[in-house]
């Protein structure tokens, strides 16, 4: 459940335990209202935990290595030349050829 339908559940329980003056026979709803509202308001609690346990940082446990960053591909362009771009290697002629 997200908080917006704990929220719901609260209201619907207060609507349930203050507002509706009903007599149902098998159903106490002003007792209905009120586990609703306990109901919402410790889904609310425990959703709020698990956000919170989620989103703590753990420590790294002993790596050997640090990871290397991926460094993205060149970009060529048609309008570049073969040396405006990272790829370049210098080509070594043979000598005695011009």
């Amino acid at each position: 459940m997200h908080l917006t339908n704990h929220s719901f559940l609260f209201t619907v329980g207060a609507v349930l335990a203050f507002a509706v003056h009903v007599d149902v026979a098998a159903i106490d709803l002003t007792a209905v209202g009120w586990v609703f509202m306990v109901v919402a308001v410790l889904a609310t609690v425990l959703e709020v935990a698990a956000r919170r346990t989620r989103t703590r940082a753990v420590p790294s446990q002993g790596l050997a290595q640090p990871v290397p960053a991926r460094v993205p591909p060149a970009r060529v362009t048609p309008s570049m030349a073969p040396w405006e771009t990272r790829e370049f290697r210098a080509v070594q002629r043979p000598v005695g050829e011009s």
